[in-house]
């Protein structure tokens, strides 16, 4: 419905066609032509807890744009989260009796809603949100950037970024409200310590311990943790809100935050068990310490084998 009047998509006509032809065409030559066509690409996955509060954060959200507006280097496809929006429609559409699968629906209309305004201000936006994987790759051929928000129930968004990080060979970046991985919440413990980088074995170990643990910050679901390491895509953890920094990461350049690819481990498991089973001593229910049984500590674990309980 929003995308069926839009000026950017529509073609308008003169009675001089031939210069209505010839000034559409330097028009698009002038939108798309810094773009680089064999740049590195990157699917950013976009958490609404970023620009998204009681309202659209508008201010953030023109600014994010504008960093992307200034990265024509690049190759991007950006993939937008719920926020408050998705949980105050879901919260109230649950009050009146819709089941999971509608409040799953309802979830990703609200993203779509979100993404939308993302394509307002970004100029290589590719005007329409986009709705189905089978776009991707002929919008991006062609120097736009694709804009979505979720695409099936049972599916988050950062499940969506990492599909089409795999798809298109792209690499993937997190924009969330903290800085990178932390062995803890970091709003929530002061003695957090962030990780520099991590390998895909080390992510989905985290990931796992925290999953024991009620109320842990997740900084991805597993989902897309399980797409992430299967095709083994470098995957970036930053703060959104910290948008030089984000520039820096995708140009080589100094950043904060947390990188995880195809490396060796680097965190020791057993100093990460002792710190999970310390915060499990302030919770009434026992907590099952193990899922899966390690023969080693530095036996790779496959996330696909994870029985993460209810």
């Amino acid at each position: 419905m929003f995308d069926m009047f839009d000026s950017d998509n529509a073609q308008n006509y003169s009675q001089d066609s031939s210069s209505s032809s010839s000034s559409d065409s330097s028009s698009s030559q002038s939108s798309y032509g810094s773009y680089s066509s064999s740049g590195k690409g990157f699917v950013l996955s976009v958490g609404g807890s970023v620009f998204i509060g009681e309202k659209p954060l508008t201010d953030k959200i023109n600014e994010f744009c504008s960093a992307i507006n200034n990265l024509g280097e690049f190759k991007f496809v950006i993939v937008v989260g719920g926020g408050k929006t998705a949980r105050a429609y879901q919260e109230s559409a649950k009050d009146l009796g819709a089941n999971n699968f509608e409040l799953d629906s309802l979830g990703i209309a609200s993203t779509r809603l979100n993404a939308k305004l993302f394509t307002y201000k970004i100029e290589k936006a590719h005007k329409k949100v986009i709705t189905n994987f089978e776009e991707i790759d002929e919008i991006v051929n062609e120097g736009r950037i694709p804009i979505m928000g979720g695409m099936a129930e049972g599916q988050t968004t950062d499940a969506v970024g990492a599909l089409l990080a795999e798809k298109l060979g792209f690499e993937f970046v997190n924009l969330s409200n903290v800085d990178g991985i932390y062995d803890k919440d970091p709003n929530a413990f002061e003695d957090a310590m962030m990780f520099k980088e991590l390998s895909f074995n080390d992510m989905n170990f985290l990931l796992r311990e925290k999953l024991l643990v009620p109320g842990q910050h997740l900084f991805v679901d597993p989902q897309a943790a399980s797409i992430l390491s299967r095709s083994k895509v470098k995957s970036f953890f930053l703060n959104g809100d910290h948008l030089e920094n984000f520039k820096n990461c995708l140009r080589e350049q100094d950043y904060k935050g947390t990188v995880v690819d195809d490396r060796d481990d680097v965190i020791d498991k057993d100093e990460i068990n002792s710190s999970f089973e310390k915060m499990e001593e302030h919770h009434e229910m026992p907590l099952r310490k193990r899922i899966i049984k390690r023969e080693h500590k530095d036996e790779e674990i496959n996330p696909h084998d994870i029985d993460f309980g209810k």
